[in-house]
Protein backbone atom coordinates (compact mmCIF):
# COMPACT_ATOMS: atom_id res chain seq x y z
CA UNK A 1 0.00 0.00 0.00
CA UNK A 2 0.89 3.88 -0.49
CA UNK A 3 2.04 5.71 1.90
CA UNK A 4 -1.32 7.91 1.59
CA UNK A 5 -3.29 5.06 2.31
CA UNK A 6 -1.34 4.02 5.57
CA UNK A 7 -2.06 7.21 6.41
CA UNK A 8 -5.86 6.50 5.74
CA UNK A 9 -6.05 3.25 7.95
CA UNK A 10 -4.34 5.10 10.74
CA UNK A 11 -6.50 7.81 10.98
CA UNK A 12 -9.55 5.23 11.14
CA UNK A 13 -7.65 3.44 13.70
CA UNK A 14 -7.04 6.35 15.86
CA UNK A 15 -10.94 7.10 15.24
CA UNK A 16 -11.93 3.80 16.74
CA UNK A 17 -9.46 4.31 19.77
CA UNK A 18 -10.96 7.64 20.27
CA UNK A 19 -15.23 6.39 20.14
CA UNK A 20 -15.52 2.63 20.64
CA UNK A 21 -14.31 2.10 24.23
CA UNK A 22 -17.26 4.66 25.20
CA UNK A 23 -20.08 2.97 23.28
CA UNK A 24 -22.42 -0.08 24.73
CA UNK A 25 -21.27 -3.55 23.56
CA UNK A 26 -17.88 -2.45 23.46
CA UNK A 27 -18.10 -1.37 27.36
CA UNK A 28 -18.58 -4.89 27.40
CA UNK A 29 -14.66 -5.43 26.74
CA UNK A 30 -13.71 -1.94 28.34
CA UNK A 31 -16.09 -1.04 31.19
CA UNK A 32 -13.15 -1.52 33.61
CA UNK A 33 -11.34 0.80 31.65
CA UNK A 34 -13.57 3.48 31.31
CA UNK A 35 -15.10 2.71 35.28
CA UNK A 36 -11.25 3.75 36.07
CA UNK A 37 -10.41 7.90 37.14
CA UNK A 38 -7.78 7.92 33.72
CA UNK A 39 -9.65 5.77 31.88
CA UNK A 40 -13.14 8.18 32.22
CA UNK A 41 -10.49 10.90 31.70
CA UNK A 42 -9.66 10.06 28.21
CA UNK A 43 -13.21 8.71 26.83
CA UNK A 44 -14.68 11.69 27.74
CA UNK A 45 -12.30 14.39 27.48
CA UNK A 46 -8.54 13.52 25.99
CA UNK A 47 -10.43 11.46 23.19
CA UNK A 48 -11.67 13.89 21.40
CA UNK A 49 -8.30 15.79 20.60
CA UNK A 50 -7.62 11.96 19.28
CA UNK A 51 -11.11 12.15 17.14
CA UNK A 52 -9.90 15.38 16.41
CA UNK A 53 -5.91 14.77 14.72
CA UNK A 54 -7.45 11.30 13.15
CA UNK A 55 -10.39 12.93 11.12
CA UNK A 56 -7.71 16.37 9.84
CA UNK A 57 -5.45 13.27 9.17
CA UNK A 58 -7.90 11.52 6.84
CA UNK A 59 -9.23 15.06 5.19
CA UNK A 60 -5.25 15.75 4.30
CA UNK A 61 -5.02 12.42 2.62
CA UNK A 62 -8.79 12.48 0.93
CA UNK A 63 -7.68 16.24 -0.45
CA UNK A 64 -4.80 15.25 -1.66
CA UNK A 65 -5.72 12.09 -3.35
CA UNK A 66 -8.60 13.47 -4.93
CA UNK A 67 -6.55 16.49 -6.23
CA UNK A 68 -4.03 14.06 -7.98
CA UNK A 69 -6.91 12.03 -9.00
CA UNK A 70 -5.66 8.75 -7.21
CA UNK A 71 -8.34 7.49 -5.05
CA UNK A 72 -7.97 4.00 -4.39
CA UNK A 73 -10.23 1.09 -2.67
CA UNK A 74 -8.39 1.22 0.49
CA UNK A 75 -9.02 4.76 1.12
CA UNK A 76 -12.48 4.47 0.29
CA UNK A 77 -12.87 1.97 2.79
CA UNK A 78 -11.45 3.67 4.80
CA UNK A 79 -13.59 6.38 4.38
CA UNK A 80 -16.48 4.06 5.15
CA UNK A 81 -15.14 2.59 8.03
CA UNK A 82 -14.26 6.55 9.07
CA UNK A 83 -17.87 7.01 8.84
CA UNK A 84 -19.30 3.58 9.76
CA UNK A 85 -17.42 4.74 13.43
CA UNK A 86 -18.75 7.56 14.15
CA UNK A 87 -22.42 6.83 12.66
CA UNK A 88 -22.40 4.08 15.41
CA UNK A 89 -20.66 6.59 18.00
CA UNK A 90 -23.58 8.62 17.52
CA UNK A 91 -26.01 5.78 18.26
CA UNK A 92 -24.04 4.08 21.07
CA UNK A 93 -22.04 6.44 22.85
CA UNK A 94 -22.80 6.34 26.72
CA UNK A 95 -22.34 10.43 26.58
CA UNK A 96 -25.39 10.92 24.10
CA UNK A 97 -27.05 7.93 25.10
CA UNK A 98 -27.23 8.54 28.99
CA UNK A 99 -26.97 12.51 28.73
CA UNK A 100 -27.87 13.61 32.38
CA UNK A 101 -31.02 15.36 32.83
CA UNK A 102 -29.69 19.14 33.96
CA UNK A 103 -33.21 21.12 33.74
CA UNK A 104 -35.85 18.93 35.32
CA UNK A 105 -39.46 19.42 34.64
CA UNK A 106 -41.56 18.45 37.66
CA UNK A 107 -45.98 18.08 37.26
CA UNK A 108 -48.11 17.76 39.80
CA UNK A 109 -48.83 14.08 41.46
CA UNK A 110 -52.66 14.37 40.21
CA UNK A 111 -51.07 14.83 36.91
CA UNK A 112 -48.73 12.20 37.26
CA UNK A 113 -51.48 9.40 38.66
CA UNK A 114 -53.82 10.49 35.58
CA UNK A 115 -50.42 9.84 32.45
CA UNK A 116 -49.01 7.23 34.75
CA UNK A 117 -51.54 5.05 36.69
CA UNK A 118 -51.08 4.83 40.39
CA UNK A 119 -48.49 1.67 40.29
CA UNK A 120 -46.21 3.30 38.50
CA UNK A 121 -42.74 3.07 40.28
CA UNK A 122 -41.44 6.06 41.49
CA UNK A 123 -37.80 6.60 42.95
CA UNK A 124 -38.97 9.04 46.30
CA UNK A 125 -36.24 11.47 47.79
CA UNK A 126 -36.13 13.62 50.95
CA UNK A 127 -33.82 16.33 50.96
CA UNK A 128 -31.69 17.67 53.68
CA UNK A 129 -34.53 20.13 54.77
CA UNK A 130 -37.06 17.04 54.28
CA UNK A 131 -38.69 18.70 51.31
CA UNK A 132 -40.05 15.16 49.08
CA UNK A 133 -39.56 14.89 45.49
CA UNK A 134 -40.29 12.30 43.17
CA UNK A 135 -38.80 10.91 39.89
CA UNK A 136 -40.35 8.16 37.46
CA UNK A 137 -38.15 5.21 37.46
CA UNK A 138 -39.20 4.43 34.15
CA UNK A 139 -37.88 7.53 33.03
CA UNK A 140 -34.75 7.75 34.92
CA UNK A 141 -33.73 4.11 33.35
CA UNK A 142 -32.11 6.06 30.39
CA UNK A 143 -30.31 9.10 31.07
CA UNK A 144 -29.46 7.34 34.58
CA UNK A 145 -28.94 11.07 36.76
CA UNK A 146 -31.47 13.81 37.34
CA UNK A 147 -29.71 17.38 38.45
CA UNK A 148 -32.80 18.62 40.91
CA UNK A 149 -31.64 22.58 41.29
CA UNK A 150 -34.48 24.02 43.58
CA UNK A 151 -34.07 25.21 46.88
CA UNK A 152 -31.00 25.43 49.31
CA UNK A 153 -30.81 21.21 49.34
CA UNK A 154 -29.92 20.88 46.14
CA UNK A 155 -28.96 16.90 45.13
CA UNK A 156 -28.39 14.90 42.05
CA UNK A 157 -30.75 11.45 41.39
CA UNK A 158 -29.16 7.99 40.18
CA UNK A 159 -30.97 5.32 39.45
CA UNK A 160 -29.78 1.93 38.06
CA UNK A 161 -31.49 -0.30 36.07
CA UNK A 162 -29.42 -3.47 36.08
CA UNK A 163 -29.23 -3.45 40.06
CA UNK A 164 -32.59 -1.90 40.62
CA UNK A 165 -30.74 0.77 42.69
CA UNK A 166 -31.66 4.10 44.00
CA UNK A 167 -29.44 6.93 45.33
CA UNK A 168 -29.45 10.94 45.26
CA UNK A 169 -26.49 12.94 46.55
CA UNK A 170 -26.53 16.30 47.55
CA UNK A 171 -24.53 18.86 45.86
CA UNK A 172 -22.17 20.34 48.21
CA UNK A 173 -18.32 20.95 49.00
CA UNK A 174 -16.17 19.17 46.16
CA UNK A 175 -19.44 18.08 44.37
CA UNK A 176 -21.53 21.08 44.26
CA UNK A 177 -21.38 21.35 40.93
CA UNK A 178 -20.40 18.43 39.16
CA UNK A 179 -20.04 17.77 35.61
CA UNK A 180 -21.42 14.19 35.12
CA UNK A 181 -20.98 11.59 32.48
CA UNK A 182 -22.09 8.03 32.72
CA UNK A 183 -19.16 6.11 32.13
CA UNK A 184 -19.47 2.46 32.66
CA UNK A 185 -20.84 -0.43 34.27
CA UNK A 186 -18.56 -2.38 36.84
CA UNK A 187 -19.96 -5.53 38.33
CA UNK A 188 -23.76 -4.53 37.28
CA UNK A 189 -23.57 -1.27 39.05
CA UNK A 190 -23.46 2.38 37.34
CA UNK A 191 -20.14 4.34 37.28
CA UNK A 192 -20.39 8.00 36.77
CA UNK A 193 -17.48 10.16 36.26
CA UNK A 194 -17.39 13.92 37.07
CA UNK A 195 -15.44 15.78 34.89
CA UNK A 196 -15.06 18.62 37.72
CA UNK A 197 -13.59 16.84 39.97
CA UNK A 198 -11.74 14.27 38.00
CA UNK A 199 -13.08 11.55 39.61
CA UNK A 200 -14.75 8.32 39.02
CA UNK A 201 -18.06 7.19 41.54
CA UNK A 202 -19.34 3.59 41.90
CA UNK A 203 -22.89 4.01 43.02
CA UNK A 204 -23.19 1.81 45.36
CA UNK A 205 -19.78 2.90 47.33
CA UNK A 206 -21.20 6.10 47.50
CA UNK A 207 -17.62 7.65 46.77
CA UNK A 208 -15.17 8.41 44.44
CA UNK A 209 -13.14 5.39 42.81
CA UNK A 210 -9.57 6.75 43.26
CA UNK A 211 -9.91 9.34 45.48
CA UNK A 212 -11.03 10.01 49.16
CA UNK A 213 -13.92 12.70 48.11
CA UNK A 214 -17.24 11.01 49.88
CA UNK A 215 -20.48 11.92 48.79
CA UNK A 216 -22.85 12.74 50.87
CA UNK A 217 -26.00 10.47 50.47
CA UNK A 218 -30.22 11.54 50.42
CA UNK A 219 -32.67 9.24 51.89
CA UNK A 220 -34.01 7.64 48.66
CA UNK A 221 -36.78 4.97 48.51
CA UNK A 222 -38.87 3.36 45.92
CA UNK A 223 -42.36 3.20 45.74
CA UNK A 224 -45.59 3.01 43.77
CA UNK A 225 -47.23 6.52 42.96
CA UNK A 226 -50.19 5.53 44.60
CA UNK A 227 -47.95 5.11 47.38
CA UNK A 228 -45.86 8.43 47.47
CA UNK A 229 -49.56 10.03 46.63
CA UNK A 230 -50.66 8.91 50.30
CA UNK A 231 -47.23 10.22 51.67
CA UNK A 232 -46.26 13.06 50.35
CA UNK A 233 -49.91 14.12 48.50
CA UNK A 234 -48.40 18.17 48.18
CA UNK A 235 -44.97 16.87 46.30
CA UNK A 236 -44.13 17.02 42.89
CA UNK A 237 -42.99 14.59 40.28
CA UNK A 238 -40.12 14.64 37.38
CA UNK A 239 -41.07 13.63 34.20
CA UNK A 240 -39.37 14.07 30.75
CA UNK A 241 -41.09 14.23 27.02
CA UNK A 242 -40.21 10.74 25.55
CA UNK A 243 -37.26 10.85 22.84
CA UNK A 244 -36.41 8.56 19.67
CA UNK A 245 -33.48 7.08 22.27
CA UNK A 246 -35.58 6.00 24.73
CA UNK A 247 -37.16 3.48 22.01
CA UNK A 248 -33.63 2.63 20.73
CA UNK A 249 -32.35 1.96 24.07
CA UNK A 250 -35.30 0.77 26.01
CA UNK A 251 -36.62 -1.09 23.34
CA UNK A 252 -33.61 -2.41 21.02
CA UNK A 253 -31.01 -2.92 23.68
CA UNK A 254 -32.07 -3.21 26.89
CA UNK A 255 -33.24 -7.05 27.51
CA UNK A 256 -35.94 -6.99 29.71
CA UNK A 257 -35.16 -9.73 31.72
CA UNK A 258 -31.72 -8.47 33.17
CA UNK A 259 -34.39 -6.20 35.04
CA UNK A 260 -36.69 -9.23 35.43
CA UNK A 261 -36.53 -10.35 39.28
CA UNK A 262 -38.02 -13.69 38.51
CA UNK A 263 -34.62 -13.94 35.83
CA UNK A 264 -31.23 -15.27 36.63
CA UNK A 265 -29.87 -12.70 33.86
CA UNK A 266 -27.73 -10.81 34.36
CA UNK A 267 -25.11 -8.32 32.08
CA UNK A 268 -21.83 -8.08 33.55
CA UNK A 269 -19.38 -10.89 35.70
CA UNK A 270 -19.32 -10.31 38.91
CA UNK A 271 -16.79 -9.43 41.14
CA UNK A 272 -17.10 -12.66 43.48
CA UNK A 273 -19.01 -16.00 43.60
CA UNK A 274 -23.01 -15.23 43.59
CA UNK A 275 -24.02 -15.28 47.06
CA UNK A 276 -26.63 -17.69 47.46
CA UNK A 277 -27.93 -16.88 51.22
CA UNK A 278 -30.93 -15.32 49.34
CA UNK A 279 -32.11 -15.50 45.97
CA UNK A 280 -30.72 -13.62 43.54
CA UNK A 281 -32.60 -11.27 42.54
CA UNK A 282 -34.69 -10.42 45.65
CA UNK A 283 -34.71 -6.91 46.97
CA UNK A 284 -33.31 -5.87 49.60
CA UNK A 285 -32.65 -2.95 51.98
CA UNK A 286 -28.71 -2.78 52.20
CA UNK A 287 -27.54 -0.54 55.13
CA UNK A 288 -24.29 0.73 55.56
CA UNK A 289 -22.54 2.21 58.96
CA UNK A 290 -18.62 2.45 58.58
CA UNK A 291 -17.25 -0.85 57.89
CA UNK A 292 -20.44 -2.62 59.01
CA UNK A 293 -23.30 -3.76 56.18
CA UNK A 294 -25.94 -5.70 56.38
CA UNK A 295 -28.83 -6.51 54.06
CA UNK A 296 -32.56 -6.18 54.95
CA UNK A 297 -34.69 -8.67 53.35
CA UNK A 298 -37.75 -7.32 52.11
CA UNK A 299 -39.76 -10.56 52.13
CA UNK A 300 -39.65 -10.51 55.97
CA UNK A 301 -41.94 -7.52 56.41
CA UNK A 302 -44.45 -9.86 55.23
CA UNK A 303 -44.56 -10.75 59.58
CA UNK A 304 -43.86 -7.48 60.88
CA UNK A 305 -43.92 -4.28 60.29
CA UNK A 306 -41.16 -2.68 62.27
CA UNK A 307 -37.73 -3.54 63.24
CA UNK A 308 -35.53 -1.60 65.63
CA UNK A 309 -31.81 -2.54 65.13
CA UNK A 310 -27.87 -1.34 65.52
CA UNK A 311 -25.85 -1.21 62.83
CA UNK A 312 -22.13 -0.61 64.52
CA UNK A 313 -22.47 2.12 66.55
CA UNK A 314 -25.74 3.64 65.33
CA UNK A 315 -29.47 3.04 66.53
CA UNK A 316 -32.11 1.99 63.11
CA UNK A 317 -35.84 1.72 62.94
CA UNK A 318 -37.12 0.33 59.78
CA UNK A 319 -40.84 0.85 59.19
CA UNK A 320 -43.30 -0.93 56.69
CA UNK A 321 -46.57 0.76 55.45
CA UNK A 322 -49.22 0.08 52.28
CA UNK A 323 -48.68 -3.50 52.04
CA UNK A 324 -45.00 -3.07 51.92
CA UNK A 325 -44.27 -1.02 49.31
CA UNK A 326 -43.10 1.79 51.35
CA UNK A 327 -40.04 0.83 54.02
CA UNK A 328 -38.10 3.72 55.43
CA UNK A 329 -34.74 3.76 57.57
CA UNK A 330 -34.80 5.93 60.04
CA UNK A 331 -31.98 6.59 62.54
CA UNK A 332 -33.57 6.23 66.33
CA UNK A 333 -31.24 8.80 67.88
CA UNK A 334 -33.49 11.91 68.29
CA UNK A 335 -31.17 13.96 69.66
CA UNK A 336 -27.20 13.11 71.29
CA UNK A 337 -28.12 11.19 74.30
CA UNK A 338 -31.45 10.51 73.43
CA UNK A 339 -31.56 6.92 71.13
CA UNK A 340 -35.95 5.52 71.25
CA UNK A 341 -37.04 2.33 71.28
CA UNK A 342 -39.94 1.49 68.94
CA UNK A 343 -42.80 -0.71 68.58
CA UNK A 344 -45.54 -1.15 66.32
CA UNK A 345 -48.80 1.32 67.21
CA UNK A 346 -52.76 0.27 66.30
CA UNK A 347 -52.14 3.17 62.94
CA UNK A 348 -51.22 1.29 59.94
CA UNK A 349 -47.27 2.09 59.60
CA UNK A 350 -47.27 3.91 62.70
CA UNK A 351 -45.06 3.61 65.75
CA UNK A 352 -44.70 4.12 69.47
CA UNK A 353 -41.61 5.13 71.35
CA UNK A 354 -41.11 3.02 75.07
CA UNK A 355 -39.77 5.90 76.65
CA UNK A 356 -42.66 8.92 76.33
CA UNK A 357 -45.41 6.93 74.59
CA UNK A 358 -45.36 9.37 71.77
CA UNK A 359 -46.63 8.02 68.30
CA UNK A 360 -45.14 8.36 65.46
CA UNK A 361 -46.45 8.52 61.58
CA UNK A 362 -44.12 6.06 58.34
CA UNK A 363 -42.75 9.15 57.75
CA UNK A 364 -40.77 9.58 61.17
CA UNK A 365 -43.00 12.59 62.16
CA UNK A 366 -44.19 12.54 65.71
CA UNK A 367 -48.06 13.07 65.51
CA UNK A 368 -49.08 12.98 69.26
CA UNK A 369 -47.11 12.89 72.58
CA UNK A 370 -43.74 14.77 74.00
CA UNK A 371 -42.26 14.81 71.01
CA UNK A 372 -45.55 16.40 68.66
CA UNK A 373 -44.06 18.00 65.40
CA UNK A 374 -40.34 16.10 65.98
CA UNK A 375 -38.91 14.16 62.99
CA UNK A 376 -36.60 11.26 63.14
CA UNK A 377 -33.80 11.73 60.77
CA UNK A 378 -33.83 9.28 57.76
CA UNK A 379 -31.29 6.66 57.31
CA UNK A 380 -29.87 6.62 53.71
CA UNK A 381 -29.92 3.46 52.52
CA UNK A 382 -30.22 1.43 48.98
CA UNK A 383 -34.02 0.98 48.96
CA UNK A 384 -35.38 -2.82 47.10
CA UNK A 385 -32.03 -2.95 45.60
CA UNK A 386 -31.23 -6.83 43.75
CA UNK A 387 -29.68 -9.15 46.52
CA UNK A 388 -27.02 -10.34 43.89
CA UNK A 389 -25.31 -6.65 43.56
CA UNK A 390 -25.41 -5.98 47.17
CA UNK A 391 -23.56 -9.07 47.87
CA UNK A 392 -20.98 -8.76 45.13
CA UNK A 393 -19.81 -5.25 46.51
CA UNK A 394 -19.94 -6.15 50.28
CA UNK A 395 -18.96 -9.69 50.19
CA UNK A 396 -20.00 -11.66 53.50
CA UNK A 397 -22.46 -9.13 54.00
CA UNK A 398 -24.82 -9.77 57.28
CA UNK A 399 -28.21 -10.42 56.71
CA UNK A 400 -30.81 -9.46 59.37
CA UNK A 401 -33.05 -12.75 60.82
CA UNK A 402 -36.00 -11.41 63.38
CA UNK A 403 -35.07 -12.92 66.55
CA UNK A 404 -37.87 -14.44 68.72
CA UNK A 405 -40.39 -12.02 69.90
CA UNK A 406 -39.65 -11.32 73.76
CA UNK A 407 -41.77 -9.54 76.26
CA UNK A 408 -41.90 -5.87 76.30
CA UNK A 409 -40.01 -4.69 79.57
CA UNK A 410 -41.67 -2.52 82.08
CA UNK A 411 -39.43 -0.04 81.84
CA UNK A 412 -37.18 -0.06 78.84
CA UNK A 413 -34.11 1.48 78.32
CA UNK A 414 -32.66 3.32 74.98
CA UNK A 415 -30.05 0.88 73.46
CA UNK A 416 -31.53 -2.68 75.17
CA UNK A 417 -32.93 -4.66 72.34
CA UNK A 418 -31.53 -7.23 70.22
CA UNK A 419 -30.10 -6.61 67.25
CA UNK A 420 -32.02 -9.88 66.09
CA UNK A 421 -30.09 -12.95 64.57
CA UNK A 422 -27.31 -12.58 61.99
CA UNK A 423 -27.19 -15.08 59.23
CA UNK A 424 -23.23 -16.37 59.14
CA UNK A 425 -21.59 -15.57 55.87
CA UNK A 426 -20.43 -19.21 55.25
CA UNK A 427 -23.21 -20.82 56.86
Amino acid sequence: MAGSEWLAMAAVLLCAVAVLPGTLGVLMLTHKLAADASGARFIYGQSRWVLAVSALMLAAVVYTAIGDGNVSIVMLAAMVAYAGILVFGFFMHTSLMFRPVREPTFISLGKAIESFGPDEEVVGVIDQNGKPHAFVARLARRPHVVYQHEGDAPFIMTHCILAHSSMSYALEDDFSAPDISISAVLANNMVFYDKSSRCSVIQIQDKARDEDMVLKTVSTIVVRLSTWQSLYPQSRVWVRAPQWRDFFYLKLLARADVIDPASPAMVYALQNPLDDRLPMKSFILGLRNGAASRAYPVSMFSQTSLVSDHLGDKGVVLIAAFDNDYIQVFDRELEPGATLDFKPSSTPGGMIDHQSGSEWSPQGECVSGQYTGRRLRPFSHYNKIFWYVWADFFPGTEIYSPAPADPVPQQPTAGTESPGELRDPDG
